[in-house]
């Protein structure tokens, strides 16, 4: 038997592995590769924000304990982050939440623009040097070369994403390219008042491991409400070699989990799990979880934080952001509590746009203060009911305005002279002043945005404006951190009576607030001239019960002039003026004064019918916080000294 002749011939294999077959895989690197995208500026906003709100050491303690620290090359040396400014943020074995994967290496954000008047900044993040691991294995680990430019802009009720590529993008595992993006664009529209999201993206995809080519092109934004699955939007998808084409879109409600692959006019069902992290259809990138889409959902998403810091940031009200419009708020009274101990509880009113809830306060908050805003109910137009629960937060310290003025009382050509040159400034170089009344008695102010200021009323002629007088200050900084206090000023005939405090924060007797009592029924005295050497004035009112004692140092009369180094009444020391100021239930246990009588009368039966005291006083220590004190009583003198 001889061998067998070898048979030579050639297998030829056609390939099955179509376009179709992984429309699966293409939709999910499509959509990750979106989500990555607005992860990595949401990335991006925070890291420009923290900057902003000028933390010290700018280093972030990542999920699992790692370390995220952020430098700021500050081209203009103004401490903000600014057109041409540059951010370097490196990471060290952390676990980002907004990201949900391990970084290590260092992301560099170049500012192209930063405008406070648009509420935009832009810029493009370099991603060389990043490194990306897979939460759950992280060996996988993800590199990529080049850079996307960003954009973030927001309105009082929209914030907006956007991100774009100007040059080919290569993402590798492990050191090998698995996709390839090209002429990428991704908006992300987010409208606080509907509680609705909406997303847009076209680009150029190439995928090695298929050897694929395709379009991506949005026909109908893809939107839903906010934390819920998309229900409504077409994405398509084209093969640049076989032209072959796939649909892309959510479902209303039955199985609004799924997503709806249409490939040959056949439907497929991919659940939206299995490709996003969920990131994408939140508000602003938080963490939360994502629901089915159903019309009766209501959820509350909690505070709205501030989106660009320099826009507004500090605005006297806080606002709460459900993911439906609300149809009404049951509770009829909301209230910012002071958790210090001023107890200053400030009223608030509310205003609802949409799915917005805007808590005002009436009046300014303090700086540097804890408020607390207790839970309250609202309800959709479906009779759904959502909560928000317990809130605290501190307010700014960026800027603390100081606002003293010559009196808090006004009559005819008898106008106080108003200063808050002693304002803070924490942040920022430089301090800006606003005036403004907000009555509407009609004042004219010499310079609206000088430090120090005077008023006048054109139009009050014979005394004819006796209303209260509301008078607001805004300080701010160059980059719009801001903060408010307001004066009251009251009409006072001739003669006047009334008490005028201005108290700092920290002193006990004031408790860090303006007082103004003028019920002139309110005042008693049996001061007399028989005991010229000491006197005695209570007020007793609705607002309060005050007493202000006095004794001269040398048991002489007590007459018109300064009086220095006094100590609490009754227990000066021989030599020393006496002097103290207590009410509303407090008192000091020592004190040093000084005061100055600018005016004393007693009337034919030798009892006390005119004073003029200005006292200043600290409690326990000369150099605790002060408090300043005007006490007039049936006093002829004029309120006010002559505005310079």
């Amino acid at each position: 038997m001889t061998p067998r002749d070898m048979i030579a011939y050639d297998i030829y294999v056609e390939s099955k592995n179509t376009f179709e077959d992984n429309a699966e895989l293409y939709t999910t690197a499509v959509f990750s590769a979106k989500e990555s995208y607005l992860q990595l500026t949401e990335l991006a906003r925070q890291s420009i924000n923290n900057i902003t709100q000028i933390n010290d050491e700018n280093r972030v303690v990542c999920y699992n304990g790692g370390l995220e620290t952020i430098t700021h090359n500050d081209t203009d040396s103004n401490g903000l982050v600014s057109t041409g400014d540059s951010l370097r943020v490196d990471y060290e074995d952390c676990l980002s939440s907004v990201l949900d994967a391990y970084v290590q290496g260092s992301l560099t954000i170049n500012i192209t623009l930063a405008s406070v008047g648009d509420k935009t900044i832009a810029g493009t993040l370099n991603l060389d040097d990043l490194v990306i691991s897979d939460r759950y294995d992280s060996a996988a680990t993800i590199t990529v070369d080049n850079i996307i430019e960003f954009t973030l802009s927001e309105t009082n009720t929209t914030r907006n994403y956007t991100a774009n590529t100007p040059q080919t993008l290569t993402f590798s595992l492990l050191n090998v390219p698995f996709l390839q993006i090209s002429q990428l664009d991704v908006v992300k529209s987010q409208d606080l008042r509907t509680g609705r999201y909406s997303i847009t993206v076209d680009a150029e995809l190439f995928e090695p491991l298929t050897n694929a080519s395709f379009t991506v092109d949005t026909i109908t934004p893809i939107s839903g409400f906010f934390n819920e699955y998309p229900n409504i939007g077409e994405i398509r998808m084209t093969d640049k070699d076989s032209n072959e084409v796939f649909g892309f879109t959510p479902n209303n409600v039955i199985d609004s989990d799924n997503f709806n692959l249409v490939i040959d006019g056949i439907e497929y069902k991919q659940r939206w799990n299995n490709i996003l992290e969920g990131t994408l259809f939140s508000l602003d990138g938080k963490d939360s979880f994502l629901s089915e889409y159903r019309v009766d959902n209501f959820q509350n998403l909690g505070v709205i934080d501030n989106f660009l810091v320099f826009s507004d940031i500090d605005a006297p009200l806080v606002r709460f952001a459900m993911n439906r419009p609300i149809a009404r708020i049951l509770e009829t009274e909301i209230q910012f509590r002071s958790g210090s101990f001023i107890q200053d509880n400030v009223p608030a009113t509310i205003s609802i746009d949409g799915g917005l809830v805007t808590l005002t306060p009436t009046r300014p908050l303090l700086p540097a203060t804890n408020y607390t805003i207790s839970s309250f109910s609202m309800v959709d137009e479906f009779g759904t009911s959502a909560y928000n629960f317990f809130y605290e937060f501190m307010t700014s310290d960026a800027v603390i305005p100081k606002l003293t003025a010559s009196s808090r009382a006004y009559r005819q050509n008898d106008y106080p002279i108003l200063d808050a040159s002693e304002s803070e400034i924490n942040q920022g170089t430089q301090i800006n002043y606003l005036w403004e009344e907000i009555s509407d008695v009609g004042i004219v102010f010499t310079d609206v945005t000088a430090a120090i200021t005077s008023i006048s009323i054109p139009n009050n002629v014979a005394n004819s404006v006796t209303d209260d007088i509301e008078i607001r200050l805004t300080v701010s900084n160059e980059s719009g951190r801001m903060a408010q206090t307001q004066i009251t000023l009251s009409h006072q005939s001739t003669p006047a009576s009334y008490i005028s405090l201005d108290s700092d924060v920290g002193d006990y007797i004031g408790q860090g607030q303006m007082w103004f009592m003028d019920r002139a029924v309110g005042f008693n005295t049996d001061a007399t001239n028989t005991s010229p050497n000491e006197l005695v004035l209570n007020y007793d009112g609705i607002d309060g019960y005050w007493s202000m004692h006095i004794q001269s140092p040398d048991d002489g009369p007590l007459a018109i002039g300064v009086y220095e180094e006094a100590r609490r009444w009754p227990f000066q020391p021989p030599g020393v003026a006496g002097f103290d100021f207590s009410g509303d239930g407090r008192g000091c246990n020592t004190s040093s004064s000084s005061f100055e009588i600018l005016e004393i009368a007693y009337d034919a039966q030798g009892v006390l019918s005119q004073l003029s005291v200005d006292f200043v006083q600290n409690c326990e220590s000369a150099t605790n916080a002060v408090l300043r004190g005007q006490v007039r009583f049936n006093s002829s003198l004029r309120i006010n000294p002559e505005a310079q």
